[in-house]
């Protein structure tokens, strides 16, 4: 869903009301080198328990889990915080778009949604043998 308004107003609030389907699709962040190349993806939607490092900002270089998400592209990291004056920590919200991926969020196994996300996007990006269409078969049977 595109907003075609170029009121901040109007952009914030259908950033408020986009549906969960939709939601998923603008909380996509990049993966580390290292997990892409275990797992031939560049990038997946972020969710609570993942590790992410952090790259630009106030705490770049900072390493930790996500612990909240929001609805305006801000996550809460574990390890990144304030101490106030009364002893409490404070986890400032920081934009995704300054997160990488370092770990997926894994109890015992992967859960089967990103699986099967993961095997889709597997499929078109990182394929080794070159694919043949029905002509170049046909061409191949006649020599």
């Amino acid at each position: 869903m595109k907003v075609k308004s170029k009121q901040p107003r109007k952009q914030r609030k259908a950033l408020y009301k986009y549906k969960n389907h939709q939601r998923s699709k603008l909380l996509t962040v990049r993966v580390a080198d290292f997990v892409r190349e275990e797992y031939g993806i560049k990038a997946l939607p972020l969710r609570v328990g993942d590790g992410v490092r952090i790259t630009r900002g106030e705490f770049k270089d900072f390493e930790g889990e996500v612990i909240e998400i929001n609805k305006n592209q801000r996550a809460k990291i574990k390890e990144a915080a304030f101490d106030k004056t009364d002893g409490t920590q404070f986890h400032p919200a920081i934009h995704i778009s300054k997160m990488v991926i370092t770990k997926f969020a894994k109890e015992k196994k992967m859960d089967a949604w990103r699986a099967s996300m993961i095997d889709r996007k597997t499929v078109f990006g990182f394929r080794e043998e070159e694919l043949t269409g029905p002509k170049k078969q046909k061409e191949e049977e006649e020599d």
